[in-house]
């Protein structure tokens, strides 16, 4: 079966035009992956997917992970009824990659849109393997000495600089104890990723203003547009990303809007694994 793709960027997008049937039996799924780590971000529009066929084509992908026993997960503002995520939506505002928290990060998450936000709500994604290609060999070879400190806490500060007792019970360091990872990712293909965050704390081994100072100018760097794509959503569509070298975040929105998507997420295959020093 073959399908049709069209780039919606010259560096991170795709949409790929198939028969729902095939996109479901797996048939392509060597392809779909091949392009997955190639384009950041897959998009199929108007095939009227339903929330079992969502969970049906993240099969074909990976493995699907159970959150909190389930096999997807309502993303929407309101607490009442997504406790598990509602709390976190203002940290989304900012880039991050899913799962930093962990060793094996997911390999990838699946979308489907169901209330739309009257105006903002896109999602944008930012390809962090361009980003890491793009560098001199001699900027590669400093960033492959480098680890990082990850913090749920520290991109949620951006949302809430004050915060509370109960919000820091919620999202703080001391329920979610802060992980140190690469900032060079040498994926299993031999591709390196930057894994790069807002919820990046410091790098060690460098004063803080020094490691401030890299850290702005490399979130700065991922601003720059030939890097991302930003996803305006339709009803009907189904989009799936690559949350081992693609960052992604929510444009703000009217919380109280009703926005939801249902979100399918897939187990990481490999583990974060350093650069070797000196390696470009």
């Amino acid at each position: 079966m073959s399908f049709t793709r069209i780039d919606l960027t010259p560096r991170i997008g795709t949409e790929i035009r198939i028969d729902k049937e095939a996109l479901l039996n797996g048939s392509v799924r060597k392809e779909l992956r091949a392009l997955l780590e190639e384009r950041g971000v897959l998009l199929f529009r108007n095939l009227d997917i339903s929330a079992e066929e969502q969970i049906q084509f993240g099969a074909t992908i990976g493995t699907v992970r159970l959150e909190h026993g389930l096999e997807s997960t309502k993303i929407i503002a309101d607490k009442t009824q997504s406790p598990i995520f509602a709390d976190y939506t203002e940290g989304t505002y900012y880039f991050h990659i899913d799962g930093t928290y962990t060793d094996t990060p997911g390999l990838a998450s699946i979308l489907r849109p169901k209330v739309l936000a009257p105006t903002g709500g896109q999602t944008q994604f930012c390809n962090t393997y361009a980003l890491y290609e793009d560098l001199t060999s001699e900027e590669q070879r400093f960033l492959c000495g480098l680890q990082a400190v990850h913090s749920l806490e520290q991109i949620m500060r951006f949302a809430f600089p004050n915060p509370t007792e109960e919000q820091l019970d919620s999202w703080g360091e001391r329920r979610h104890p802060p992980k140190i990872h690469p900032l060079v990712w040498e994926h299993k293909s031999g591709r390196k990723s930057l894994l790069l965050a807002y919820n990046i704390k410091y790098f060690l081994g460098m004063r803080r203003a020094e490691s401030d100072a890299l850290l702005a100018r490399l979130l700065k760097l991922a601003e720059e547009s030939q890097y991302i794509y930003t996803h305006n959503w339709e009803i009907g569509d189904m989009l799936i990303w690559d949350n081992t070298g693609t960052m992604h975040r929510v444009i703000r929105f009217d919380l109280n809007c009703g926005r939801e998507l249902t979100r399918v997420t897939l187990l990481g295959e490999e583990q974060i694994k350093a650069a070797g020093l000196g390696s470009a």
